[in-house]
């Protein structure tokens, strides 16, 4: 029996420092190429880089200060970095594009997944889904996708020319300034994106935004870019080609998700909020950017409801050190120490990877709304849009590994995990809002949390946990600890006693407030042709009756007033007894929402 627990626990150190030596010893040899400044290089210059630079302009730094960040985002302090200087921001562009073209990883990953892989579901953080957690280990994510060695080369070396390039280049003076709002219109996409910003009118926001048309739509929207309706709600069109010719954007086939990332940095706004034209804020966004934890790290996220599955292998193509020997949280729970829920006979190799030191945190990342400095995070704008542009053939796939929202979302929080900058992810576990079929609740829309509120809860936390382990002797294993405890008592609105935290947005992707699809499926509409509400939660609804509030927008905008817009007219406007049919679908479902109005926003009275 001593021999079998010896050779057991000598079988598990063997197996840790093997997992040791995937990340710590095996350096490709393609990563001994030289240049003026190396990427480790860059990114202890970032370190001390972003402690200096101030995030708004009206930040209470004194003219010294102002006047060092002025020379390091011009280019002008050569002695601070060496830098490719460009007269425009046209060029400065055309240069990281010519270095996208130059250095994306050829083909691309076939999506073979092992028998081995056992992500066969969304892994939540919910206790149910506890005995799943097995499954985010390190061995089990490696399991999953499959990279061969070849594609393994052809993706680190890209991967490596490309940053160790872009660490050569600064933004001309005086690129970005301001804040603002910015959504991706085009198509359907033009006429959400207004719906979003007369609901930003609507609460109170008075930033201006931008709304990006992707190249293809920059003729099919002209009239709504240059329309009197957009500019009296403070907003404007940018194009891809302000800063690029014609030329370069057809050397590149953007589609999707990837126009988020083109959208960031065509925008004029140096601090920008960055909003899905499906998402709704449902409360005044105008102090956003002068509120902790943005201004201390210049980049917010949200988390969606899945844990992160990342495959493994991107760290190590990316040259990402990972101590797989150092577990620094528990799911969401980084501040609890990791003796309280990691005992002496823990088996490391069996903890979700995204636990231990140097990977990025959990949970998943929800790109719905994203918050960001790209004067702060200008390396991680950058690498995030080579991840984009390179995404639906290599980088999607690799850092989602077939999970539920595939796509540009963990793009932004990988590039700042790269460089080592600072961010802040949401705490507060993604709501949801629907209504109940016969058979399943049906969800409409995600609920992401205000994050000034979050992070002053999650302070609260910092203070209240370093009490409770003030004494070294106290820290012990805890058999009873649970990740949902510690989020039960400082972040859920049901049991914390610090107060609720309000919902800041409403993602409504299912159905979307597009009319022409809404009236081509009927939706909304049960058996027996009533309309019913899609929006169940009275909390949610008494803060911002959704559906009432856009419908009456739809039909004022397209029934009453008859103002086109391009996608509408491709569809529809040679079947005018279509649009009359559209129109009476609105008119119906707005008299609907209109008469339940006052019932669905009152107070819920328990009897």
């Amino acid at each position: 029996m001593f021999f079998t627990r010896k050779f057991a626990r000598l079988l598990k150190i063997t197996t840790i420092l093997c997992l040791l030596c995937f990340f710590c010893i095996w350096i490709p040899s393609e990563y001994s190429t030289n240049s003026s400044i190396s990427v480790q290089e860059y990114k202890e210059y970032l370190q001390g880089y972003i402690n200096k630079l101030p995030i708004q302009s009206n930040s209470n730094v004194n003219d010294d200060t102002q006047k060092e960040f002025q020379h390091l985002v011009s280019g002008e302090n050569k002695e601070d970095i060496p830098s490719i200087k460009k007269n425009t921001v046209e060029d400065f562009y055309n240069v990281v594009f010519q270095n996208i073209i130059d250095y994306s990883p050829s083909g691309k990953t076939a999506r073979n997944y092992s028998s081995k892989c056992k992500l066969d579901q969304g892994i939540a953080s919910r206790p149910d889904s506890y005995k799943d957690w097995e499954k985010l280990s390190m061995q089990n994510l490696l399991n999953c996708l499959e990279v061969s060695p070849e594609e393994f080369t052809n993706l680190s070396t890209s991967h490596h020319n490309f940053v160790e390039h872009v660490n050569k280049l600064v933004l001309p003076k005086g690129t970005y300034n301001n804040d603002g709002i910015v959504m991706v219109g085009g198509g359907k996409f033009t006429f959400m994106a207004y719906l979003v910003l007369k609901t930003l009118r609507n609460q109170g926001t008075t930033l201006p935004v931008e709304i990006f048309i992707p190249p293809i739509d920059t003729v099919k929207e002209e009239t709504f870019c240059k329309s009197e309706m957009l500019s009296e709600l403070s907003a404007k069109c940018i194009y891809m080609s302000n800063i690029l010719p014609q030329e370069m954007i057809e050397k590149f086939d953007f589609k999707g998700y990837q126009f988020k990332s083109l959208a960031i940095i065509a925008s004029s706004f140096e601090n920008l909020l960055l909003l899905d034209a499906d998402n709704f804020p449902i409360k005044s966004l105008d102090k956003i950017f002068k509120h902790e934890p943005y201004n201390s790290t210049g980049l917010v996220m949200w988390p969606d409801f899945w844990r992160r599955t990342t495959q493994p292998i991107y760290y190590k193509l990316a040259d990402i050190y990972v101590n797989v020997l150092k577990r620094v949280r528990n799911d969401i729970d980084d501040i609890t120490p990791t003796k309280v829920y990691s005992d002496d006979n823990f088996d490391f190799t069996k903890i979700p990877f995204h636990d231990f030191e140097g990977t990025m945190p959990d949970d998943s990342t929800e790109s719905g709304q994203l918050m960001i400095n790209k004067s702060k995070h200008l390396p991680t704008v950058l690498l995030a849009l080579y991840y984009n542009v390179n995404g639906p053939n290599w980088y999607y796939p690799i850092f989602s590994q077939n999970a539920h929202g595939e796509g540009d979302k963990e793009t932004f929080i990988a590039a700042a995990t790269f460089y080592r900058l600072p961010f802040y992810q949401v705490r507060t576990k993604v709501g949801a809002d629907g209504y109940h079929t016969k058979d399943r609740f049906q969800g409409v829309a995600m609920a992401q949390h205000d994050f000034i509120q979050d992070y002053e809860h999650y302070q609260i936390a910092q203070r209240e946990i370093k009490k409770r382990y003030s004494n070294v002797k106290d820290i012990k294993y805890d058999a009873e600890y649970a990740v949902q405890k510690f989020y039960d008592e400082f972040f859920n609105k049901d049991t914390t006693k610090y107060g609720e935290i309000d919902i800041m947005f409403l993602h409504s992707n299912l159905p979307k407030f597009d009319p022409l699809k809404l009236w081509e499926d009927s939706a909304l509409i049960d058996e027996t042709g009533k309309h019913f509400r899609s929006f169940s939660d009275p909390k949610i609804v008494k803060k911002y009756d959704i559906e009432y509030e856009n419908f009456k927008i739809i039909k004022d905008v397209i029934c009453d007033k008859g103002i086109h817009f391009s996608y509408l007219d491709e569809e529809l406007q040679e079947k005018p007894q279509d649009w009359v049919s559209m129109c009476q679908y609105i008119k119906d479902r707005y008299i609907f929402l209109k008469d339940t109005h006052q019932d669905a926003t009152s107070p819920v009275v328990n009897t």
